[in-house]
């Protein structure tokens, strides 16, 4: 069975703003997504918060041509109401943290890459919380 992997915000800024040192183990993750060796996931409402993070050092082309070329490695993972009224209802400290951990589960990824793990403890096993290098390595 492929990998379904969702990536969080983090990882992908650090490929697309060449984030140094992370980018040495955050470009080869993605790079997976990009080579079909694991099924790579975006959560919708990443997209938006990419496009204004993005757009503050480029222009609208270049904004775009970023995003339509993340858009070819990974799928969108929807983030409908359900899911918002799910993360809400868990009372993480952080809400955008909680959405995008149950538009992973929702979206059915065996794990979610990022490198602040510590901001999504949880006490289940429904879905593993790993940073880029053990994605890259295949201690998953």
């Amino acid at each position: 069975m492929t990998e379904r992997v969702l990536f969080d915000v983090n990882v992908l800024l650090d490929v697309i703003e060449n984030r140094q040192p992370h980018v040495a183990r955050s470009g080869p993750a993605l790079q997976l997504a990009a080579n079909r060796q694991i099924h790579g996931f975006i959560a919708a409402s990443t997209i938006d918060t990419l496009a204004f993070l993005i757009r503050k050092n480029a222009t609208s082309a270049q904004t775009h041509a970023v995003l339509e070329d993340l858009l070819q490695i990974l799928e969108v993972a929807p983030v409908t109401s359900e899911i918002i009224h799910a993360a809400i209802r868990s009372r993480w400290s952080d809400p955008e943290d909680a959405i995008i951990y149950h538009t992973a589960l929702a979206a059915n990824c065996n794990c979610l890459v990022t490198r602040n793990e510590r901001d999504f403890q949880i006490n289940d096993d429904s879905i593993r919380i790993i940073p880029p290098e053990k994605l890259i390595s295949g201690r998953i």
